[in-house]
């Protein structure tokens, strides 16, 4: 084995070592990071920013300014831990002083042994965090805070990084992890990209790139740090880019070259088809028929995008190009991104007419073994022709007897990585990927080149879209009037928290406690469920059947309810901290409710002292309805470094804000991509080793299930 091929392996092991191989990762900060979905070195190095803080400089506590985050340096005058008269809840209060004057640091949530320990009389501290008044007396709420041993602060000033929360994890033992592997293995890193291309667009090497974009040198400037535009922030945005377009070609040549059996319908077949279902297809639909239909009886494997908005009948189409494998005597698989969606795919497809020719089962990992080798056994010999399951699908064990059709719900994902891999699963099956994701045509066009596009619009006849009303906590008995009158008239409810547990660091309505006060207010007669990211598979679904049943009332959760929960019942919706969500979130999260006869009303739970900005941009949902406008004037209100930052993402997926903010670095390195592939149709070349092994890491990587 040559010395390159040594370097290659040893750069890729070094870097998809677990994280726990980090000093300062034990088994508690590990898992903790796993449910962030960083489970290696590499991810954490890819673990980017959502906004940068400028601590570049320290303000005198005199000129603090209300309002605005500052930094100060002061020593401690005094500290003590109080406990207010009325409410019985505890503070902890610190006293610093610069030369000039002084200012309160104050805390709610806190480790008073941690508090304590830098809280000593003389001690030097350096804070940070946004100033407010109460009673004449300046304060920092919830600062963050360093103890000065040596009183001296030149190495601490700069752009400090602010990452997604970690449960568990303070931001600062975050950055300190951060530091320790770019120190230890980011030079290990191998740069995919060939060198000369990076070159020609004046673009910085992965390595430094990555260097800066998590630590940036003081010389930026800390509008584009946030807004993204810095050169380090577009080369690993165009490596996203370029290495999905370069993946994409690939797949694109790779199908074109492939034959497969045609799947037909006799015309009395075609006559039948609408009669399955209870209502008349829209126009849209019935063209997305057309076209499916049309690709399925072609001779080659089918690659056809299925776009539209929540609730417009993708589903009732999917089902239409399923009925037509099936009936030619091939298998489907539906693969869902939730196995709460898996679930109620399952209760749809079961309940088609029989004539539909159906014979369902669900794949989930709730499977105990004994019932997941006979389920594996029955999609071997063909007695399942329709699996739907999530990532299960992807198993190396799990073989069909003749897959012909995959279905993809792929919803707020783009990426190639899925259906490369479920292709394996037959010979080059037809694939139909669904999306509600709100995107322009011509980005659709560009993310799934190796795709043709259909678009569904128009909404069935009977449709009217949930109403949103924006209400601070004020009206909050308002609120919870209303939601029992809809309750003792048989409807169901959600309420929506941005974070799962209660937060030192951040003071928001979490789902936990949400749940344990609704129970107790409201039970009896109704029952309150509990959904979330971290509940045990089997007490998730579990959960979501007594909802959809009509047996839990209220259900509160996070997004996890997000992607196609479907419950005619469910009526009402609150969202408590509607801020912390995106604009396309929030409007995904509208869909759930009012999907029966009855309009649906969403409740938007602002905080009075929300700043203007942010109530303008929450109306946006309050007169608009179209998924894509609605990401529009989010994105020009917003501006594109706060709509969402570099964000975490696996191999071989985007992000819809990201290309809607450079769609021109998006065209860009779809045009190098192919450029490259026409020079090189193999990436033969060696110096294209490295780019091929990713792209192949893409397709090939086994997924962790």
């Amino acid at each position: 084995m040559n010395t390159a091929k040594d370097t290659l392996l040893k750069s890729l092991q070094q870097l998809t070592l677990p994280l726990s191989a980090l000093q300062g990762v034990g088994p508690k900060r590990a898992e903790a990071f796993a449910r962030k979905g960083i489970r290696t070195v590499l991810d954490l190095l890819f673990f980017t920013p959502i906004r940068y803080e400028d601590r570049t400089r320290i303000t005198p506590i005199q000129e603090a300014r209300e309002g605005a985050p500052v930094q100060v340096l002061g020593r401690v005058v005094f500290s003590k831990e109080e406990m207010f008269f009325r409410t019985r809840k505890k503070a902890f209060r610190i006293l610093i002083r610069d030369e000039r004057a002084g200012l309160e640091l104050l805390w709610f949530h806190y480790k008073k042994a941690h508090l304590s320990a830098m809280a000593a009389p003389g001690a030097t501290l350096l804070a940070y965090g946004p100033v407010t008044r109460n009673h004449g007396r300046m304060q920092i709420v919830h600062p963050q805070v360093v103890l000065l041993p040596d009183g001296d602060p030149d190495k601490r000033l700069g752009f400090y990084p602010v990452y997604s929360s970690v449960e568990g994890l303070s931001s600062a033992m975050v950055r300190s992890l951060m530091m320790k592997a770019l120190r230890e293995h980011l030079p290990l890193i191998l740069d995919p990209v060939p060198g000369e291309l990076a070159q020609t667009l004046n673009l910085p090497s992965l390595e430094e790139a990555l260097r800066a974009v998590h630590f940036p040198p003081k010389t930026c400037a800390i509008t584009d740090l946030n807004a993204c535009r810095t050169d380090f922030h577009k080369r690993l945005l165009f490596d996203r880019f370029f290495l999905v377009m370069l993946t994409i070609a690939f797949r694109k040549r790779d199908r074109k070259k492939t034959a497969c059996p045609r799947l037909t319908l006799s015309s009395e077949a075609h006559e039948d088809l609408e009669r399955f279902f209870p209502f008349p297809f829209t126009r849209d639909q019935r063209r997305a028929v057309q076209d499916i239909l049309r690709d399925l009886s072609a001779g080659r494997p089918m690659s056809r995008l299925l776009l539209g908005d929540v609730g417009c009948g993708k589903t009732a189409v999917a089902a239409v190009a399923a009925h037509a494998c099936v009936r030619n005597g091939g298998q489907v698989a539906i693969m869902a991104p939730t196995q709460v969606l898996a679930s109620q795919h399952l209760e749809t497809f079961s309940g088609f007419p029989e004539k539909m020719g159906f014979r369902p089962a669900l794949l989930t990992g709730m499977l105990r073994k004994s019932e997941r080798e006979e389920l594996y056994r029955n999609i071997k010999e063909g007695a399942c022709n329709l699996v739907i399951g999530t990532q299960s699908l992807i198993q190396e064990d799990l073989a069909f007897r003749d897959l012909r059709l995959v279905i993809i719900d792929e919803q707020h994902r783009f990426g190639v990585r899925d259906r490369a891999l479920i292709d394996r699963k037959g010979h080059t099956p037809h694939l139909l990927v669904m999306t509600a994701t709100p995107i322009p045509r011509t980005l659709a066009m560009t993310v799934y080149g190796d795709m043709e596009v259909s678009v569904i619009k128009e909404f069935p006849r009977g449709h009217v879209a949930a109403t949103a009303r924006l209400v601070t906590e004020g009206e909050k008995r308002v609120v919870f009037d209303f939601l029992k009158a809809r309750l003792s008239q048989g409807d169901q409810a959600f309420v929506i928290c941005p974070v799962i547990d209660a937060s030192e660091e951040m003071d928001l309505k979490n789902a936990t406690d949400m749940a344990r006060k609704l129970a107790k207010i409201l039970s009896p007669p109704y029952r309150v469920g509990l959904v979330h990211g971290r509940l045990p598979p089997q007490e998730r679904e579990a959960t979501m059947a007594d909802f959809r049943a009509g047996r839990v009332h209220l259900l509160v959760g996070t997004t996890v309810v997000e992607v196609g929960v479907h419950v005619p019942r469910a009526t009402l919706m609150i969202i408590e901290h509607p801020e912390r969500f995106g604009l396309a979130q929030l409007h995904q999260l509208r869909g759930r409710v009012g999907r029966g006869s009855d309009r649906g009303v969403c409740f938007l739970m602002a905080s009075a002292s929300l700043p203007e900005q942010a109530l303008s941009r929450l109306r946006i949902l309050l007169d608009h309805h179209d998924g894509f406008e609605i990401a529009q004037k989010d994105l020009e209100l917003r501006g594109t470094g706060e709509l969402i930052g570099m964000k975490q993402n696996g191999l071989g997926d985007l992000d819809l804000a990201e290309m809607i903010r450079e769609p021109d670095l998006l065209f860009l390195a779809k045009e190098k991509a192919d450029q490259l592939l026409d020079r090189d149709p193999e990436l033969l070349d060696p110096r294209h080793r490295a780019l091929k092994g990713f792209v192949e890491s893409v397709l090939t990587r086994p997924i962790d299930l």
